[in-house]
């Protein structure tokens, strides 16, 4: 019989609703029922996509024994990871007290009071690997619980009070310490001699894309304009871009590479990372056509259609919004779905095309990959880019080739997708599709972020303003987090200036007031992950996180959004940056020393030191298309831009006023002012004039 996850909306409980585990989600009612009974709670933490998840699922979920032995034992509760990060949040620091390394499944042991007292990720059915097995762990713990309750909850008491110690210094001290004035240039060094000078990427394997460290060295490159520090993060996307974790038939990234050569990838896709390599891609574009590295950076502009390709045809909900994810299984194996064998493909496609896609991506006699695990197909291989066309016919042959074997593919078992609509993700993509669409003058990709703006503005927030996180099947459920109130703020200032409508940049000013009430803490300084309270449920310790994960912590970006509107907004200007200010300043030595983890925060003490810059571009009544002053100012690489057009004339909205105020066209031509600070440029008309004055002292 189904248990009570049948019910829940999230793809990844309804995964488990067979299972003969007693199953609760998380809420009041699973705690109050430890209580009453004094068990202790199994809290097991996954996703959908998660391989191992999927493992420890079939091998003791599954399992009668082990189910009867958890049903009589304890109370049993199910968490995605995804539709609550502030509970995945505190329990993965609680499992860092316990030395062991994060991540999932996590598999936590707490006290009635949601204490935890012990945690591991994965437990295998038997013991191997050395660990023991879950039936082990199981028994220990209960004969614990059972035997010495007093040592047991002095245990989890002590964790609780680390706990919070650990969140009440991760807001950091003032140290009183000035930034130096070439912060970005010495951490851009400091990233670059970790990348992979054959590979790119950080370290060896497993390699993750890790956008927003990637991201600090095209900034470090713009302020110092020294190659050197842009070349090993265009290394790394040309490389990720050829290797198999790009899906060369599909389009889309998968989560990382198991291997130091970008081949062998995790085959999962998650929404967040092709977001942020979109915003990646499109920014790198851009400099490598002003370097005039035309086919480079035509291969990009590939790579951001096919990835926004494979986005609206299997990840994107009628209703307008976006799917979560992509398992990485299909029929029970691992990347099953994307591989070929040559005897395939030369069925498919004929002789000749067969040896064109052979030459080009490496679909070999043996194969390029073997199933770790012994169940994938044999002799099959992972299409990854080795040679290119050497002709106008031989690409004509190879688009047609790619579009016959993604035809037949799709015929095949896909793997599962979490469906769910995650608001923070979601404005993650918006960012990314509104600056593809500004810097490489995209109207389809400015419309495709307007539309799905649009949705989460209309589906995810309440008729009182409420921010909520999920979206699935027309239902929008739990309070907004810090992610999604500092993403989607992000996303929508970004897409005001792409299509000049101020209404957008109102609601980010909402949104951040909102976070400022419901998620700050002045007294300490703290931007906290999530709500007071989930479903009833307060936890133990309101977790606060500075570090990036994947994507880039909520902390840093709130902090850039209310630097942006601390410049557009007089009237919230010096709260907004007081705020900022003390916010990062207390994490400045520290993210100095770890750059990779606190990347978010150091692109916003770049934005601090700076400031941002904007450009008011001043038309005259009746302008009509685009003409080159207002393309260089929209399509010229800055970090931190704002650009708002003006009609003389007609009215600005509110909050530009002062920005606006005294800016007119000179000689009846379109004129622009740059402006940084209190200080603005004199009246420019020329493109070249302000292309050169945009990149700043630099030369590309």
């Amino acid at each position: 019989m189904p248990n009570r996850l049948a019910q829940s909306p999230s793809p990844y409980l309804r995964q488990h609703a067979e299972n003969p585990v007693d199953w609760y989600p998380w809420g009041e009612e699973a705690f109050a029922r430890a209580r009453a009974e004094d068990k202790p709670i199994l809290l097991s933490i996954g996703y959908s996509a998660c391989h191992w998840c999927h493992v420890m699922a079939h091998e003791s979920f599954e399992d009668a024994e082990t189910a009867a032995q958890l049903n009589q034992d304890f109370v049993c509760i199910k968490v995605d990871r995804e539709e609550h990060p502030d509970v995945d949040q505190l329990y993965q620091q609680a499992l860092q007290l316990f030395d062991e390394g994060g991540g999932w499944p996590l598999t936590m042991f707490l006290l009635p009071t949601g204490e935890p007292f012990f945690g591991g990720t994965y437990y295998p059915p038997h013991d191997r690997w050395g660990r023991p097995s879950f039936r082990r762990v199981l028994s220990s713990l209960l004969t614990a619980y059972r035997s010495e309750p007093a040592k047991v909850r002095e245990h989890g008491g002590k964790l609780c009070e680390a706990l919070r110690e650990v969140q009440s210094q991760a807001s950091g001290v003032e140290t009183g310490a000035h930034l130096p004035a070439d912060l970005i240039e010495r951490v851009g060094t400091r990233l670059a001699s970790h990348i992979d000078r054959r590979e790119g990427g950080f370290g060896s394997a497993p390699k993750f894309p890790n956008p927003t460290a990637l991201g600090l060295l095209l900034r470090s490159f713009y302020r110092s304009g020294d190659l050197d520090d842009v070349r090993p993060g265009l290394l790394t996307l040309t490389k990720m871009a050829q290797g198999g974790i790009f899906d060369h038939l599909g389009g889309g990234f998968a989560r990382y590479s198991t291997d130091d050569k970008w081949l062998v990838p995790h085959f999962e896709k998650m929404l967040y990372d092709n977001a942020l390599l979109i915003r990646l891609y499109a920014q790198a574009q851009v400099l490598l056509t002003a370097m005039e590295q035309e086919v480079l950076a035509s291969r990009y502009t590939r790579v951001i259609d096919e990835t926004v390709g494979w986005l609206t045809r299997q990840m994107r909900s009628p209703e307008g919004g976006f799917y979560a994810a992509l398992d990485a299984d299909s029929e029970g194996v691992e990347g099953k779905y994307y591989v070929f064998t040559p005897e395939e493909v030369e069925r498919l496609v004929g002789a000749e095309k067969a040896a064109l896609l052979t030459r080009c991506y490496d679909v070999i006699p043996g194969g390029n990959w073997k199933d770790p695990h012994g169940h994938g197909p044999v002799g099959a291989s992972i299409l990854h880019v080795i040679d290119q066309p050497h002709d106008d016919e031989e690409e004509r042959l190879l688009h047609e080739a790619k579009a016959t074997l993604l035809r037949a593919r799709e015929l095949r078992v896909p793997p599962g997708t979490d469906d769910k609509v995650l608001t923070s993700w979601n404005a993650l993509l918006v960012s990314g599709l509104a600056t593809a669409g500004q810097l490489l003058g995209r109207k389809d990709l400015l419309d495709l972020a307007t539309a799905t703006a649009d949705f989460l503005l209309t589906a995810l927030r309440t008729p009182d303003g409420q921010l909520l996180r999920t979206w699935k099947d027309g239902q929008a459920r739990w309070p907004g987090t810090l992610d999604d109130h500092a993403f989607l703020a992000e996303a929508l200032i970004q897409l005001s200036q792409a299509t000049q409508d101020g209404r957008y940049l109102a609601t980010a000013r909402e949104l951040t007031e909102a976070a400022l009430r419901e998620l700050y803490d002045p007294e300490t300084h703290s931007f906290f992950v999530g709500p007071v309270a989930t479903d009833g449920v307060s936890l133990v310790a309101r977790p606060v996180s500075l570090h990036d994960s994947a994507i880039p912590s909520g902390v840093s970006v709130m902090c850039l959004n209310l630097l942006r509107l601390s410049t557009l907004y007089p009237s919230v200007r010096e709260r907004y940056l007081a705020i900022a200010e003390s916010t990062l300043l207390r994490q400045s030595e520290r993210a100095q020393r770890s750059p990779i983890g606190l990347a978010g925060v150091l692109h916003a003490l770049d934005l601090l030191q700076h400031g941002l810059t904007v450009t008011i571009l001043v038309e005259p009544s009746g302008t009509a298309g685009d003409h080159p002053l207002r393309r260089a100012a929209r399509t010229t690489y800055v970090p931190d831009h704002f650009v708002w057009v003006v009609t003389e004339g007609q009215p600005v909205p509110e909050e530009l006023g002062e920005l606006c105020e005294g800016k007119v066209c000179r000689e009846g031509q379109p004129t622009a002012y740059v402006c940084s600070g209190p200080r603005c440029s004199a009246p420019i008309t020329e493109a070249t004039q302000l292309i050169s004055l945009l990149r700043g002292a630099h030369v590309i």
